[in-house]
Parts: structure tokens; C-alpha cells; sequence
């Protein structure tokens, strides 16, 4: 992944957008309100008509507290300083840059769009917790976003902390918090315990370790011992030991690649169905379904709950196959072929339904 500056490619846009014939908002307030809030679409309407999104995607607005804008639409993550002055949107400083991932044609489409709309000086509106976003032909309405809660996503951990020292995660784990019961899956295996948690602490016990030694668990064990601190700030989780050590971690994502699709296997025999952060999975006769996450090359599922249908034993054996294999953390990815999913010697591709 590379970040790029998109100035010269949102200039082409910005005349497009007809931004400079767009009258403000009446309001001259310093937009000091936006910052520290995060906000997701509800409607895009353009030249009147409804404007809809790519599956599986929706536009992230955030201004931070530093007033570095950060918006995501299903693929790139732009950013940039920003002027919300006189009730206007102006990207300032070295422009609006971006990150440079590898996406369908059909996302990439739509973060052009936006960079466009971004970078035009749009005129902003803020009522109670609805923002709108104003060009000449567009409307963006977005509503506040609630804080993500501890418990139901899974969480990626992004950095170790150790003291003032932080190291990125090279190889990351997932955490997923569940009615006192806390899951974490590595590469190499599972460590599961429980925890009790108030608004600012979490107590972590009897944590076990389903196999042997493995270096992503034997750095997160230390940490989780006792009693944390914690703080989610939009998608993040700091978790902070007395002792100075610590993690940070993120909302684990669906790409959208996958997001609201369903694929078969290159045999016909099994279906991969994704629907709001949920996988379906199928060998032919039970539906298997659990939690996912598929970003950074990985795919991960956690647990898988089974419908109990009177199936074939060789179909029985297959879906037990299957479920092992989902559950080791496979990469994935998109060939010429279509979507593969690989772990060890093993790999199956999958064409789009």
C-alpha cells in the first residue's frame, strides 16, 4: 500500500462538481463542533436524483481534534488538513492525500467521486446530529456515528506499547469480547479466558492457550493480565497495563470486495455467502455462520455455529474439513480465477454468484 497526494487528479474533478457557483450555508460558525466526531452517509443525492453507493460501502467523515480530515468510501483512506470556516470545507496545506490499495474499478470510480466532491470546497451544514454536505449538484447526508461498543466486533490489534516505546504489529491477533468470555485467535492458535469490564477497565483471567508456544500470543498474554485500562475512540481500543505496557487494536473489516457477495467453489459443492460482517458458509447440506474479518490478506473467522440437518457422513466430513479450514486464518485474495483463500498446502478458489 502507498499514500499519495490526488491534487493534481482532483483539479480535473472540482470543475465537474461546479463548486465555485455553490452559495453557502448562512451560518458563519468555525466548525469547531465537527471536530472529534465521526459521522457515516445516509443519502447521496446528485442533480436531484438518488445516487447510490457501491455495495457494501458507505462514506466515513471525521475530523479529528488536530483537524486532520479522514474520510473512507469502501476503499482508499483520504485525508488532509482542513479550513471548516464560514461554514465551508477547504482542504488546505499540501492538498487531500490518499492511500493507493488495489480496488475494483467500481470503488476506485467512487473515491475519484468523492475525492472531487471533498476537494471542492463543499458547504457544510450541522443540524443536531445530522451533517450535510453541499456542491452545486450534490447532497451528502450523514448522521453521527454511535461509539462502537466493546463487545460484538472483532478487534486487530495494530501496535504494542511499551512505555513511551511503540512497535507496529507485525503479525497481527484477533479479539472479540462476549458476555464475559474473551476469544483471541492468533495464526498459530487460540488463547481464550474471561473478563469482567466497567466503562474504563477491563480484568482479564485464566487465560488459556489451546496449543503451544506461538509468538503472536506469547506477546499478548503479558499484557492481558489483571486488571487494563481501556478507551475506544471510534474504532480504536487502547488497552493500557499499570505497568506501562499495552495495545492498540481496530475494528476488524469485511473488504469490499467480498462485502454483500456470495461465491461458489470451482466444484460447485461449497458456497461462501457474506452479508454484514457475517459469513454463511455451505458444503451441501448445513449452514455454518459466524463473525468475520477479511483485510490486510487475511481472513479470519472465529467460531462457526452449525444447523444440525441430517446430512450424508461424507458430506458431514466435508463440512467438518471446511469449518477447520476457515477457522486457520487462511490468506486471501483475488486471481485471475477469481477469490482463493490459501492455508498451508491447501487452496480453494471461489468464482462470484
Amino acid at each position: 500500500m502507498k499514500t499519495v497526494l490526488i491534487v493534481g487528479a482532483v483539479g480535473v474533478l472540482v470543475a465537474g462538481c461546479g463548486a465555485q457557483q455553490q452559495a453557502g450555508p448562512s451560518s458563519t460558525t468555525s466548525g469547531d463542533e465537527l471536530k472529534g466526531r465521526v459521522f457515516v452517509s445516509q443519502t447521496v443525492t446528485e442533480k436531484g436524483k438518488p445516487r447510490p453507493l457501491a455495495d457494501g460501502t458507505h462514506i466515513q467523515f471525521e475530523i479529528t481534534d488536530q483537524g486532520e480530515l479522514q474520510v473512507r468510501a469502501g476503499c482508499n483512506h483520504m485525508f488532509g488538513r482542513v479550513d471548516t470556516s464560514n461554514a465551508r470545507l477547504a482542504i488546505t496545506g499540501q492538498g487531500l492525500g490518499q492511500t493507493e490499495m488495489g480496488c475494483d474499478k467500481v470503488r476506485l470510480d467512487q473515491d475519484q467521486w468523492l475525492a472531487g466532491i471533498i476537494s471542492s470546497t463543499p458547504a457544510w451544514e450541522l443540524t443536531g446530529e445530522t451533517l450535510k454536505l453541499k456542491t452545486a449538484d450534490t447532497e451528502i447526508v450523514l448522521a453521527a456515528k454511535q461509539a462502537t461498543p466493546l463487545e460484538g466486533p472483532t478487534w486487530v490489534t495494530t501496535t504494542y506499547v511499551e512505555n513511551d516505546l511503540a512497535r507496529p504489529s507485525q503479525t497481527p491477533a484477533w479479539l472479540t469480547f462476549n458476555s464475559g468470555k474473551v476469544l483471541i485467535t492468533t495464526e498459530c492458535n487460540t488463547v481464550e479466558g474471561s473478563y469482567q469490564a466497567t466503562t474504563e477497565t477491563i480484568t482479564f483471567q485464566a487465560l488459556k492457550s489451546t496449543g503451544g508456544s506461538c509468538p503472536q500470543a506469547d506477546a499478548i498474554t503479558p499484557v492481558l493480565d489483571g486488571q487494563l485500562n481501556y478507551k475506544i475512540n471510534d474504532e480504536s481500543l487502547s488497552l493500557t497495563h499499570p505497568s506501562g505496557k499495552g495495545m492498540q487494536l481496530r475494528v476488524g473489516r469485511v473488504d469490499g470486495s467480498l462485502a454483500g457477495k456470495q461465491f461458489v467453489s470451482d466444484d460447485g459443492k461449497t458456497t461462501l455467502k457474506f452479508d454484514n460482517g457475517k459469513l454463511t458458509a455451505t458444503a451441501g447440506c448445513n449452514d455454518m455462520t459466524g463473525s468475520v474479518v477479511a483485510d490486510n490478506g487475511k481472513f479470519v473467522v472465529q467460531t462457526l455455529l452449525k444447523t444440525r440437518k441430517g446430512c450424508e457422513p461424507a458430506v458431514m466430513e466435508q463440512e467438518d474439513q471446511l469449518a477447520e479450514f476457515l477457522k486457520s486464518v487462511p490468506d486471501f485474495g483475488f486471481s485471475n480465477a477469481g477469490l482463493f483463500l490459501k492455508s498451508g498446502q491447501t487452496t480453494m478458489t471461489f468464482k462470484e454468484q
